[in-house]
Parts: structure tokens; sequence; C-alpha cells
């Protein structure tokens, strides 16, 4: 296929993606030198450095992470400017989607659903990630969109406003009759990883914290949570989406009274100076 983009910019993007000169070149088939000068000559060329150079290796300036968003951009004109020409033999158009695991597993899948349908070209890939710095993950070129605390967006980002979570403190279906105060005082709270505070932050909005007897125990896959749940094991906080066929099907209840709490949340990407009309529709279908 042809390739209509600058092979210092190709050079530069394979420095990033595989994190070294010396795997670009062996995937570019050109020496090590050869991708040095390369990211030389784009460096003199701009007039910036692209590259914080240490024994770690490679990471990218700000500069250089504004110079990644725009490859991108380009990268997905090419693909479209090749469907105008070719019809049918669209180049395919990767997109990641990057986010905490409640919101990826549930909301994120669904409504991303019918867009396969709408773009049989678009490649989307959802990523779910709780502990990461997920803007980071954008700036690094890692993911094309991502699902943050609105605390969390940057100046240099677009962003809209999401449905909150709505997270609710669920048990056993067998712990039915049993009083909240006795649970909490006698049974451990599960949640998904140590600094994961969102059911102790549950308790402390209803002022239940103080009431918290056991340690805590750990389990990051929603999956096996639940199960711990429903046997048994303990409690802990589920969101609305996540635990709604589990509490339908009563393997779940939902403890103090069915009382919920919401967590705001905000999608954030960089700016398109061209945005194609799958990027704008993927925006509109994530709520």
């Amino acid at each position: 296929m042809v390739i209509l983009k600058n092979p210092l910019l190709i050079a530069f993007e394979k420095v990033v993606f595989l994190k070294t000169i010396h795997a670009a070149a062996k995937d570019l088939g050109l020496t090590q030198a050869a991708i040095t000068k390369r990211i030389q000559a784009l460096e003199a060329e701009l007039g910036i450095n692209l590259f914080l150079r240490s024994r770690r290796g490679m990471t990218l300036t700000e500069e250089g992470a504004a110079l990644l968003q725009f490859c991108k951009v380009t990268q997905e004109a090419e693909g479209e400017l090749f469907g105008k020409i070719k019809g049918q033999n669209r180049q395919e158009s990767n997109m990641t989607i990057i986010g905490p695991t409640s919101a990826i597993s549930t909301r994120v899948a669904e409504n991303c659903a019918h867009l396969y349908l709408k773009y049989p070209f678009l490649r989307l890939h959802l990523k779910s990630e709780d502990h990461a710095n997920l803007i980071e993950s954008i700036r690094r070129g890692e993911a094309d969109l991502a699902i943050v605390s609105p605390s969390q967006v940057p100046n240099e980002m677009d962003s809209k406003m999401l449905k909150p979570d709505k997270y609710f403190l669920v048990a056993a279906s067998s712990w039915k009759n049993r009083d909240l105060k006795e649970i909490l005082q006698n049974e451990r709270i599960i949640d998904f990883y140590e600094s994961d505070s969102t059911t102790l932050n549950y308790l402390k909005k209803f002022n239940l914290e103080k009431l918290v007897g056991k340690t805590r125990l750990f389990v990051n896959e929603n999956d096996a949570l639940i199960r711990y749940f429903s046997s048994g094991v303990g409690y802990g906080t589920l969101t609305e989406t996540v635990a709604k066929p589990y509490l339908e099907n009563e393997t779940l209840i939902r403890l103090n009274k069915a009382q919920s709490v919401e967590d705001p949340l905000a999608l954030v990407w960089y700016p398109r100076s061209k945005k194609q009309s799958h990027f704008d529709d993927l925006v509109k279908s994530i709520k």
C-alpha cells in the first residue's frame, strides 16, 4: 500500500510505540544510526525536543505528545482518503478507549456495539485499567479516549460529562435478614485493590465507616468479586450496571436500604482539527 506520511514521522512513531531506537530500527529494517538521524532531523526541522532521554529510555516531551496526536489524526485522514479512492477497501481505523473496569465492561461495551455495523472498517479496542494514569495513556498515544474523574480533565483536551456511576452496597442473598450494623462489624469488605476506597467512601457518605471491623480483602476482577460476594465471603460496592443481573436473579442483595452513591465521570480526548464521522459517533455513543 502507498504510504503518504513523511519518513521522519514514521521513525518518530516507531520510537514512541516500540520504546527504543533499537526496536524501531529493527522494525523498519534500518540501522540505529539512521533512526537517530531521522529523529534529530525532525527535531531540528521543528525546532523542538521530542523526547526526554535518560538511562531508563526515551519519554515524550509535551511537544512530542502533541506531535503524536497530529500523527494519529493524519493516519485517520490517510485511511479516509484511501477509502474514497478504493471504496470498500477502506483502511482499518484502530481506536482504543481506556477506563475503569466498571465503565468499560458495561456501558462502553454496550454503547459502542452498534458502531461495528455502521463502520465495518472501525476496530475498537476496549481497555480496562484501574491503576494507571489514564490521561498519560492518551498523551503517550496508548489510547484515543479515556474515562476519568472530571477533576482530572486537563485544559488541552476536549471532554464531555457522562452519566455518573451509581454504586450500591451489595452482599449475598443469604444475608437478607441480617442487620447492617452486625454485617459491618463482623464481615470483611472486598475491594478491587488496596488503594480502592470506593466502599469506604460509600460507608463514609452514610456515617457507617466507624462500624467496620475486619480487614479488607482484594479481588481485582469483576466475575471473581461477584462470586466472593454471592458465596458470603464478604460485602462491597458494585455499580448499578454491573450488579443489575445479579440483583434481578437474586444472587445478590442491596444493603443499607438500597441507597446509592454517585461517582461523576467524564470522557476525554485530544481536540481534532478534522473530525471523522466515526469518531464523532463514537464520542456521541458513550454516555
